[in-house]
């Protein structure tokens, strides 16, 4: 497994976008719109690869102090193999390229927050329904030491 950048509309791109379709908003009829929000093209994608095939993806968004983890995902059989550990890592590398990144977080939905936890990030305010989908979220926020 290889964990890379890609270039926004790069194929490998496209891929992890049909990935996060699949896993995050299948049976959404606007799910090109909730991938294609007011940050994607200025966000840093990553994909992790098996024999050249995209087995997850992750997004990060730097805004000022803060750098936002989002749509992480990884593909069913993968799961807990450590290829959601290795994106969440390779982010977090990226994230604190920056000098004035002091905050990372990301919104862990319920089922994640476990996984998130083991890796160091805390839980923050009350469970919120997500804007985008409805379903149960988590704040989550590692703090730059």
């Amino acid at each position: 497994m290889e964990i890379i950048s890609v270039a926004f509309n790069s194929l490998f791109y496209l891929e992890g976008v049909n990935l996060r379709k699949k896993l995050f908003f299948e049976g959404y009829t606007n799910a090109q719109e909730l991938i294609n929000d007011v940050y994607e093209k200025q966000s840093k994608h990553i994909i992790a690869l098996e024999n050249n095939v995209v087995i997850g993806t992750g997004r990060l968004t730097l805004i000022k102090e803060k750098a936002v983890i989002s749509q992480m995902t990884v593909v069913a059989e993968k799961q807990k193999q450590g290829v959601g550990k290795s994106i969440l890592s390779t982010l977090i590398s990226i994230a604190l390229l920056s000098d004035a990144i002091i905050t990372i977080q990301l919104s862990a939905r319920v089922s994640a927050i476990p996984f998130y936890l083991k890796n160091n990030f805390k839980a923050t305010g009350k469970v919120y329904a997500s804007q985008k989908t409805g379903i149960s979220h988590q704040l989550m926020v590692l703090q730059n030491q």
